[in-house]
């Protein structure tokens, strides 16, 4: 399989591969001394396409945290437009949404399993192709130097086990659907607008792209178009003029966090250094997960310095790509975590962690222009492989539970308010608190889900309603598991830790009991 080479003279105005058709700039795979393989191409796109939906389905559920709340939610908003969910809204807000509408429109014709399957492979598609089309057009921006007909194949073997992993890594598991969604569309409208010459209808796709990723989430328009405007403009100049346009980048972020953190309630913390090359995607669970996270960073340092070798630091640092991970990481640094905004009841949160995505993007496509030797292709598909074997084990785990939770759930009484206590494993900071969404699907609700109360998304409740807690102070509280059972909550079942199983997860057995007034309750983490 060979790919494109990519214009390196970084000339505005040179035409390149990605002129010549819609298609061959979609996919930028032709062979290595230019002449056209279409069926070889598109043979190619289906297997890799394919290969990577098979986490979608290798399982009886997708587990990914916030996706039991969007499903959950999805079909409480079917009840609403049935009007059988009294003292539940839909908001008519304008982004954030993307996801659950396509969720709710797939699970009133397919069913909440198969809503969720084909959603979510969706977006996985979206975001893997958005990000090797992004990696392979970031290529055209690099300073002038020699040829190597070895040189698209190469990219291919870094680009698609990094993307692989990244389409799977830590933004996957929290279950941000929405921004993972607009991230990939995002990345697609860049893919359009990065290479030098293209066609001004070829970059009219953009628009749409962007209105579309907007619906989905906000956050990753922002940061397409701020990456575009300053691939448009520091391509206006020569490389090594390109040091004082660096600098306003970097000043402007600092402005940036000195704003949000004079305006605003915010969390940060010296760690974010951590998170600047995005190999932190691969840590999910435990210390099993250092195994990938160390072979992917040994992986970048291994390409950086071959790089380096191979065009010297001077050019390498003068490039755009290289700039644009500078900026990546250093705002994955400098901008807050945690951000209240007085607009919602809940802060917008991890934004650490959806910056390190974008820093691994940034860092894979900086890679990919380094000679892969076999050494370092062997590296990645062994990473690669390691990754989504701990992936695959934990999931089974994580499903095991769940089949257990559904057996509990199934006995209580149609229509019953429900909390849960489960303990559950952690996804870094964050527990799997929303299993018990997906469990009350058709059967129960889930009382102490967080969307209604954070006004962040589609559903929202009014105080009273007798479905959800409507407040996001009492949300936390069942998070925690220290919120006290009123009076008006009953009649609430708990569901929990059976007093006799073992605590590790994979061994605990599920009961359900019904709550009294003045328990304290909750998850356990």
């Amino acid at each position: 399989m060979h790919l494109s080479e990519p214009n390196l003279t970084g000339i505005p105005g040179r035409k390149t591969a990605g002129d010549k058709s819609f298609a061959a700039g979609f996919i930028a795979i032709e062979n290595g001394n230019g002449s056209r393989s279409s069926h070889r191409n598109v043979i190619a796109i289906a297997i890799f396409s394919a290969v990577l939906l098979i986490p979608c389905c290798w399982q009886s559920r997708i587990q990914a945290a916030d996706l039991s709340s969007h499903i959950y939610n999805a079909w409480l908003a079917s009840r609403i437009h049935r009007r059988a969910a009294p003292g539940l809204w839909i908001s008519s807000q304008s982004n954030n949404i993307l996801f659950d509408q396509m969720l709710e429109w797939l699970l009133v014709r397919v069913g909440p399993d198969w809503a969720q399957r084909l959603a979510v492979a969706a977006c996985v598609l979206v975001f893997a192709w958005g990000a090797i089309l992004f990696i392979f057009n970031l290529q055209s921006l690099y300073p002038a130097r020699r040829a190597d007909a070895t040189l698209g194949s190469n990219r291919w073997w870094i680009a698609a086990p990094c993307v692989a992993m990244l389409s799977y890594g830590f933004i996957f598991h929290m279950g941000f659907f929405n921004f993972y969604l607009s991230m990939g569309l995002g990345l697609l409208s860049l893919a359009t607008f990065i290479p030098p010459g293209r066609s001004p209808y070829l970059r009219a796709v953009a628009a749409p792209l962007l209105i579309l990723a907007w619906i989905a989430h906000p956050f990753p328009v922002l940061w397409g178009v701020a990456t575009g405007a300053y691939i448009a403009f520091a391509n206006r100049f020569a490389s090594r003029r390109r040091a004082f346009i660096l600098a306003s980048a970097l000043a402007a972020l600092f402005v940036a966090r000195s704003i949000v953190t004079h305006r605003y309630l915010y969390s940060w913390s010296p760690r974010q250094l951590f998170f600047i090359s995005g190999a932190d995607q691969l840590k999910l669970f435990d210390w099993k997960y250092d195994l990938p996270f160390a072979g992917l960073l040994s992986m970048q340092w291994i390409l950086l310095r071959s790089l380096i070798r191979r065009s010297g630091l001077v050019t390498l640092v003068s490039g755009i790509p290289f700039q644009l991970w500078l900026l990546n990481a250093a705002a994955v640094f400098l901008i807050p975590d945690v951000v209240h905004l007085p607009a919602f009841q809940r802060s917008f949160g991890n934004i650490t962690d959806r910056l390190s995505l974008t820093a691994a993007l940034t860092m894979c496509a900086l890679v990919a222009a380094a000679p892969a030797s076999r050494f370092v292709k062997i590296g990645l598909v062994s990473v690669t492989v390691i990754f989504f074997g701990l992936f695959y084990a934990d999931n089974l785990a994580l499903n095991r539970l769940e089949d257990r939770l559904d057996a509990a759930v199934a006995r209580l009484p149609a229509g019953q308010r429900a909390l849960s206590s489960l303990p559950s494993r952690t996804l870094r900071a964050l527990c799997f608190q929303h299993d018990l969404d997906r469990a009350c699907i058709g059967q129960c609700f889930s009382y102490g889900n967080y969307e209604a109360s954070s006004g962040q998304f589609r559903v929202r409740a009014a105080p009273g309603n007798g479905i959800v807690l409507d407040n996001a102070v009492d949300v936390d509280a069942v998070a925690n598991g220290t919120y006290v059972v009123r009076p008006q909550d009953l009649p609430l079942s708990l569901v929990s830790r059976c007093s006799s199983s073992s605590l590790e997860s994979n061994l605990v057995s599920v009961c359900v009991r019904s709550l009294h007034a003045g328990e304290p309750v909750g998850n356990t983490p």
